[in-house]
């Protein structure tokens, strides 16, 4: 079949358009930012889409020879770059309507579990529009709704699971009891590439679940025993204690820094995210893994175990970077200015080129640290932060070379720094 894979970058949506690729069918991944993803998937025909701009039009010729489409497209709430009412209701629908018009009947759409329970959240509220508008169209359509999906790539909710998971002594998680089916990401693009077939169900709803039932606490401590890590006592974090945190993600969504600990996250937990397979179950004889399955099928390797441990580690590294350079360029402009200066003029800078250099080189310093604390091309600024500190490692020397026998340091202590900002400009890929 030839199948068109909207927000194949994704995380269910990479996996989907894998599983396709490998069983000899021709995949066009339409997403975002294609650059990226065809850089790690050049074998799939991208194609550039965006929800928040593409209208019917823009779809027709994409589809031109589709005999299936596979909507993967999410957002978990607003943001810088993310419209959710774009991204569930108003772009979903310009798709399925391009549909209808150019003759692709097959339409199979991931939404979410709960959605209907949790209609008081503007993100199921979303979800539910967006399953309405293509359930308005005469397609043999098709809604899949997943319960947690779990798989060696994580994104999203397992990436914080598996970030909780890496702290030592003492998990902290907001309730605890809340019950999922998690289903593996094999069994999940399995049920998709068998319900694409013309002969499938249609017309219907199936939610996607596997057949254990875990608490959100038997989830961490499952991972942890998975990643190695041993035992750990569960802190339930009181719904309001955790609030701040999540709204502190907010505002981090409204500065491009996507993160799971967003409002309408809070608000998933508080409904059901478990579903109920048995129709789908019976429709196709799937036989999906367990929660407890599905890790002893896949043992955890040492980068799991990486990520774990540096899922909460390296934002906060991140962050003690950008703050480093943002203080250096503002005490050196406040406190410290007149100690400033007198290195200056100790180098050879005086007269009227000291000041304006001691704020050239402040505002970089302000530019950089803020820049990092923003998230913003963090590689391009690790690199800039690199040859910065080499330039001022040189001037120091020249300047006041007695500074290398500082008992506190102050030029030997750059050289721990560069190696976290290496570190950050590393590991500095989300997907």
């Amino acid at each position: 079949m030839n199948v068109l894979i909207a927000g194949a970058s994704g995380f269910i949506g990479s996996h989907i358009a894998a599983r396709f690729h490998a069983l000899g069918h021709d995949v066009r991944a339409a997403a975002r930012g294609v650059d990226a993803a065809q850089r790690r998937s050049p074998w799939l025909d991208w194609v550039g889409c965006d929800f928040r701009h593409d209208r019917d039009e823009d779809w027709r010729p994409r589809l031109v020879g589709v005999d299936v489409v596979v909507n993967c497209v999410g957002v978990l709430q607003d943001g810088l770059g993310d419209d959710s009412r774009a991204a569930h209701v108003d772009g979903a629908a310009a798709l399925f309507q391009a549909c209808e018009q150019a003759g692709v009947r097959r339409v199979i759409h991931i939404s979410a579990v709960g959605v209907e329970a949790a209609a008081r959240s503007a993100y199921a509220d979303d979800k539910l529009a967006g399953e309405a508008a293509l359930t308005a169209c005469d397609l043999d359509w098709l809604i899949l709704r997943p319960s947690l999906v779990i798989a060696r790539n994580v994104y999203g909710g397992t990436a914080l699971i598996r970030s909780l998971c890496g702290l030592p002594l003492v998990t902290p998680v907001v309730g605890g009891e809340q019950v999922f089916r998690p289903i593996g990401m094999e069994d999940l693009c399995e049920a998709v590439v068998s319900l694409a077939e013309p002969a499938a169900p249609s017309r219907t709803r199936f939610d996607l679940a596997g057949p254990e039932r875990v608490s959100l606490a038997e989830t961490v401590r499952a991972y942890r025993r998975w990643l190695g890590f041993g035992e750990s006592r569960i802190w339930p974090v009181p719904r309001w204690l955790a609030r701040p945190a999540f709204l502190v993600g907010d505002l981090l969504g409204w500065m491009g820094i996507r993160t799971s600990m967003r409002s309408n996250a809070l608000k998933q937990l508080d409904f059901d995210v478990e579903g109920d397979p048995t129709t789908w179950l019976a429709a196709t004889g799937a036989t999906p893994l367990g929660f407890h399955d599905w890790l002893a099928a896949h043992p955890a390797g040492v980068q799991d175990r990486w990520h774990a441990r540096l899922g909460l580690v390296r934002p906060l590294a991140r962050w003690a970077l950008g703050f480093y350079w943002l203080m250096t360029g503002v005490l050196a402009l406040t406190l410290a200015k007149s100690n400033g200066l007198a290195l200056l003029e100790a180098g050879g800078f005086a007269g009227p080129v000291q000041l304006p250099l001691l704020w050239a080189t402040s505002l970089f310093d302000i530019a950089l640290g803020l820049g990092m604390l923003a998230k913003w091309r963090v590689r391009a600024l690790v690199a800039i932060m690199l040859a910065g500190t080499v330039g001022y490692v040189v001037a120091l020397s020249v300047m006041s070379p007695a500074l290398w026998a500082d008992p506190l340091g102050p030029i030997l202590k750059l050289l721990p720094m560069m190696g976290l900002a290496l570190m950050i400009a590393a590991t500095e890929d989300e997907r």
